[in-house]
């Protein structure tokens, strides 16, 4: 936790100096709950949210790539509001002040993830989806096959 601490301190040094203007420091929170993203930025409450998996399988990629990442759509909703989350704002900061490439997504295993999957049927085969897609048929939402167009049916959990 303290390289991250370090890594996300070192990030908003290098945005006060290259934007000439301070910036409140977020809460940092180390995720154990197992989700497939690497990090995410919550702009209203300032908090900084890590994957441990993610971090425990590359802890120099993610410091080098995560990190900034996620501090950078903070610093860009400090400096310019509400904008496109990876737009041309976000982009910019990746590039000039974090010298990183603005990636989207991460490269992380999710091999290794125990995923909590769910069965579901249709008229040509079995599906499993995720906690997510499950939970959103819980709240009314329909998912088709692609192959015979059905509406899957939830059969049972994995």
């Amino acid at each position: 936790m303290q390289q991250l601490q370090h890594r996300v301190e070192q990030c908003f040094l290098l945005s006060e100096q290259y934007f000439k203007q301070p910036f409140a420091r977020p809460e940092i929170v180390l995720s154990q709950r197992l989700s497939k993203v690497a990090g995410s930025a919550n702009l209203s409450q300032w908090r900084l949210r890590f994957n441990a998996h993610f971090y425990a399988q590359d802890c120099e990629d993610f410091l080098r790539h995560t990190v900034p990442h996620e501090v950078a759509h903070l610093i860009c909703h400090a400096l310019y509001g509400r904008v496109k989350p990876h737009g041309k704002e976000w982009q910019s900061i990746m590039l000039k002040v974090f010298n990183c490439p603005p990636h989207t997504t991460h490269r992380y295993s999710l091999s290794e993830m125990p995923m909590k999957s769910f069965t579901y049927q249709c008229a040509c085969q079995q599906h499993q989806l995720g906690i997510r897609r499950h939970n959103k048929v819980l709240q009314g939402a329909q998912y088709c096959c692609k192959q015979c167009r059905q509406r899957l049916i939830f059969q049972h959990n994995s």
